[in-house]
């Protein structure tokens, strides 16, 4: 009896190991595995209390470090785990000594056990086939998700800018050109709250350049909003797609990293020296419709805006973006975010 307990412990710890291999690389169906995620946790909470005591330049290498470290903390984890299973299983069924020159000689085949032996290095080199394949496709979701920021960064770099961006495509475009433009953004929408839940490790890969694909979101949610705010009569088709897949998008990550947040009746993250009369006369003056007036215009923004933006501020937190100048919003009514990690402020 005594014997077959190591055995089982070591066959139900492969198994876990190759639970998660497919799980994360073969059907992902919208969410990491347990294993995965964990070791990814682990690494950037880890990260972020080294960056945390370090100047900013060399805070924010360390955390540039946190993606790429993490996903090779995910595959030595599953090789790791993998040898250890069958070393457990060696253990026990040739007794095999657990110091580790008598577990090493198993695994050279040069004593009792070649044929486990054999089956351990074949599922170290499937592993190793997997990984390669999960890490190009979180390369792959890094540069889709990159490509769209670095192109709307040629237009704003802060949610304020949403108007701007709004009244350019009013003023040059027609409300046809609006909808195609809310097409594409749902679509990166809802590609980016695909892969970063299905790949945990890729909401701490840093941005490429100055804008940040919290941000972007938020920017083009924003525009969608004040479109259907402003004029909901006229909005495009569109609209209430890159709204509906941009929260559910950030609502999901957030679920994923564990963050809460709480109810709130009014969303100002990134808009608090930004007022919403401003806001609506730059694109009415573009030539945006007036189906409502200001007052009610506001109300209908709040009530959209405070199911995505309050999610952003919460992920940016626990991902430790702008850790130099990120603070929670005060409990004073305002969306706020927290956390069940220490949050980067």
């Amino acid at each position: 009896m005594s014997e077959a307990v190591p055995i089982v412990l070591g066959v139900a710890l492969v198994l876990t190991v190759w639970s998660s291999v497919l799980r994360t690389v073969m059907t992902p169906q919208g969410r990491s595995s347990r294993m995965a995620l964990r070791t990814v946790r682990v690494v950037a909470t880890g990260a972020y209390l080294v960056a945390r005591h370090l100047p900013g330049r060399y805070r924010e290498r360390v955390l540039e470090m946190c993606g790429p470290t993490a996903v090779f903390a995910v595959g030595a984890a599953w090789l790791v785990a993998s040898f250890a299973g069958f070393g457990l299983v060696a253990y026990g069924a040739y007794g095999v000594s657990p110091h580790p020159e008598d577990i090493a000689e198993v695994f050279l085949m040069r004593s009792p056990g070649a044929a486990l032996a054999a089956f351990a290095w074949l599922s170290s080199a499937l592993i190793l086939v997997a990984f390669t394949a999960h890490l190009m496709r979180i390369i792959d979701a890094f540069s889709r998700r990159e490509r769209f920021v670095l192109r709307l960064a040629g237009q704003a770099v802060r949610p304020p800018d949403a108007e701007a961006v709004l009244a350019e495509c009013v003023r040059s475009g027609s409300r046809d050109h609006l909808d195609d433009m809310f097409a594409e953004w749902a679509a990166w929408l809802a590609d980016v709250g695909a892969s970063h839940v299905a790949y945990p490790a890729l909401a701490f890969q840093r941005p490429a350049g100055e804008l940040c694909w919290l941000k972007a979101a938020v920017i083009v949610m924003d525009a969608a909003a004040l479109t259907e705010a402003v004029a909901p009569d006229w909005a495009p088709p569109n609209t209430r797609t890159v709204l509906d897949t941009g929260t559910r998008c950030l609502q999901r990550v957030a679920a994923q990293l564990g963050v809460r947040v709480h109810p709130a009746l009014v969303s100002l993250q990134g808009r608090e020296e930004q007022s919403f009369a401003d806001t609506m006369r730059l694109a009415v003056k573009a030539g945006l419709p007036t189906d409502r007036d200001e007052r009610g215009a506001e109300a209908v923004f709040q009530n959209l805006r405070r199911r995505y933006a309050p999610y952003s501020t919460g992920i940016a937190a626990r991902i430790f973006y702008e850790i130099d100048s990120y603070e929670p919003p005060p409990d004073n009514g305002v969306g706020r975010a927290e956390s069940d990690t220490p949050m980067a402020c």
